[in-house]
């Protein structure tokens, strides 16, 4: 195995990332897991930045293993994550969590005060995953409209403060142990 880096993404990691957005919808009921509404795979990085956000890859060698962005979301103070995804065999070593505590850091450096993010219903690791991490179910549901029987709900919290003190964030023990996101 090669060794895993977090960076930046380019956007000239448009193919690597649709690789990993089709890796990570296997095995995930039918649209559950698709880009519709995101920003753009086309140039990631460009896009991500167009909406005051930043967007970061794992890589093992040349191959894109995991990512997740973050952009300003409708309110100034708040940022919304997107296309969160680990490859099935990269879960459980603390990678999401570290992909977590990056956009809470960037978006408490940009002014923001919350993060949020839709996933799907069926989606119940990442489900999971969010309340382990402190998010909090909003009230309602939203259908996607792009021809899927999908319901979308929404979690958020506010920054982790450790992100905006630059100190280690400190969770109840039962929120620390490996998980299967990440």
């Amino acid at each position: 195995m090669s060794d895993l880096i977090v960076r930046e993404a380019r956007d000239d990691d448009a193919g690597a990332l649709a690789t990993l957005v089709r890796s990570v919808a296997q095995g995930q009921p039918d649209g559950a897991v698709e880009a519709a509404g995101r920003p753009s795979l086309d140039r990631p990085a460009s896009a991500f930045a167009e909406r005051d956000g930043r967007l970061w890859l794992v890589t093992s060698g040349q191959e894109a293993v995991g990512a997740l962005g973050v952009y300003r979301g409708a309110r100034p103070e708040e940022f919304d994550l997107a296309l969160i995804g680990l490859d099935r065999e990269q879960r459980g070593l603390g990678l999401a969590t570290a992909l977590l505590a990056g956009a809470d850091a960037f978006a408490a450096a940009s002014g923001g005060s919350a993060l949020g993010v839709w996933v799907d219903t069926r989606l119940t690791e990442a489900i999971d995953f969010l309340e382990r991490q402190g998010f909090v179910k909003d009230p309602g549901v939203k259908g996607r409209h792009d021809g899927s029987d999908a319901v979308e709900v929404r979690f958020s919290r506010p920054i982790a403060t450790g992100a905006v003190a630059g100190e280690e964030v400190s969770r109840p023990p039962s929120e620390a142990r490996p998980d299967a996101a990440g």
